[in-house]
């Protein structure tokens, strides 16, 4: 009889073990982490197996310090010398009002407020007409302040210079303009004997063209600078094989003058006997 009650109780021990264990076969078991302090957070490093939550485990595992209540995910950053919040970074800024004068929280970092300037047409040069304060460079602004036409990435101080151009180019305050030699100080310049010089901006009227060298000009027309009756604006002698008004043409008549053109084609026009020069009518008529 003692023996068949020693018996029972053991079956109803073993049976009870096997309803109070996890069965793998009816459950899927997960990963469950050390929650130490108590904070909700758990500890990636300490994790147990199980179907149902053990006690102290969570199912979280992003507390960096499981021995600390006010350190995990949620806590504020505090300047302690202690990663707070487990961001991965020690007394980072939150705000700017845990900046110092002058600087502003970017990144989790206390950066001094600069000025920037807009970089309209992307060269990187900025325009020193449009700026914005910030710790950082705002999208479309560069530090640099130099840029003289904000809308032409051709223009800006590490551009090349366009002689002629009248714009200033490299943004130095000048344009560089060509002057032709006038050695016979007729106005006229020679287009082979040339110089450059500056212009100051605007330089957009030929009065405002300052420090064009002696002995220089802008025209550049004259077809013989040897000669100062030689020029666009001289009257052409039609009997001395010279081009004198720098037409290309040589001793060619001008209709507009009275008789010329009748004094050098070698007809008798007027029916007198006398051609050209010889005739009383061309007398006075240049190249007679």
């Amino acid at each position: 009889m003692k023996l068949k009650t020693i018996l029972g109780f053991f079956m109803v021990a073993l049976l009870g073990v096997a309803c109070n264990s996890d069965d793998s076969s009816s459950c899927t078991e997960q990963t469950w982490y050390q929650d130490a302090d108590n904070d909700g957070f758990g500890n990636a490093n300490q994790t147990q197996l199980s179907c149902t939550q053990p006690s102290g485990y969570v199912s979280d595992n992003t507390d960096c310090d499981d021995n600390n209540v006010n350190v995990n995910p949620n806590a504020l950053e505090a300047s302690d010398g202690i990663d707070n919040d487990c961001d991965g970074m020690v007394d980072e800024c939150v705000d700017d009002a845990q900046c110092g004068a002058g600087e502003v929280c970017v990144d989790g970092n206390c950066v001094q407020v600069q000025t920037f300037y807009a970089d309209m047409d992307n060269d990187g040069y900025g325009n020193p007409n449009n700026s914005q304060e910030a710790g950082v460079a705002p999208v479309g602004y560069v530090a640099d302040n130099t840029d003289c036409d904000d809308t032409n990435a051709s223009i800006n101080p590490g551009a090349t210079e366009i002689v002629d151009s009248f714009i200033d180019e490299d943004c130095n305050g000048f344009t560089t303009l060509t002057a032709y030699a006038d050695t016979d100080n007729d106005g006229y310049g020679d287009a082979t004997n040339t110089i450059t010089f500056e212009c100051v901006i605007p330089c957009s009227n030929m009065n405002e063209i300052n420090n064009i060298p002696s002995g220089y000009v802008m025209d550049n027309s004259d077809c013989d600078d040897s000669n100062i009756n030689i020029n666009p604006e001289a009257a052409e002698y039609t009997l001395d094989g010279i081009d004198n008004d720098c037409d290309g043409l040589i001793d060619e008549c001008d209709s507009n003058v009275s008789n010329e053109c009748d004094c050098t084609d070698g007809v008798d026009n007027d029916g007198d006997g006398d051609t050209d020069c010889d005739d009383s009518d061309c007398t006075g008529v240049s190249g007679c």
